[in-house]
């Protein structure tokens, strides 16, 4: 099969076939990444970029048709890009992506079980805590692993709005 440049008109076919094989990798990566769980992905270390690069890489010949050619990967990109839109302006999908806020810790009490699920452990709720000024994580009253993969904790009676980076 030769390349099908700018010039070049492909079947139809082709390019709906790349909008079809874009979108089912965009859900399927997109599951992945929330099987995966929250926290390994909101704090967006280096691995993850290595990560996200390779799935990108790896999925990069899965999205268009080889007959395809350019207006494949226009269409690919196409999809992508509205995709992403709609999972942005979607409240359904976004909060299905971002999922509902966990109460790691209340009134005294760790909930190990939703720790160990969401893979937060004692010292990253005690480096919440320094960022917060206090000494150990005890001295919250209820502590929170938000949508995003952050972790906040009310102090007191009243709620700080700072956020771990």
């Amino acid at each position: 099969m030769e390349y099908v440049g700018i010039l070049d008109v492909p079947p139809l076919r082709f390019v709906l076939l790349s909008v079809v094989q874009t979108f089912t990798l965009f859900v399927a990566v997109l599951l992945g990444l929330k099987i995966v769980g929250r926290r390994v992905f909101g704090e967006k270390g280096p691995q993850d970029l290595v990560i996200l690069v390779l799935i990108a890489e790896a999925a990069s010949s899965g999205l268009n048709h080889q007959g395809a050619g350019y207006w494949g990967s226009a269409a690919s990109v196409i999809t992508i890009l509205l995709l992403g839109w709609l999972s942005e302006k979607t409240k359904v999908i976004r909060q299905f992506i971002e999922g509902r806020p966990v109460f790691l810790y209340e009134r005294g009490t760790l909930d190990r079980t939703l720790m160990e699920k969401h893979m937060v452990d004692e010292t990253d709720l005690d480096s919440a805590a320094r960022e917060y000024g206090l000494a150990s994580y005890h001295d919250f009253t209820t502590i929170v692993l938000e949508g995003d993969g952050a972790v906040t904790g009310v102090v007191g009676t009243h709620a700080s709005t700072r956020r771990k980076k």
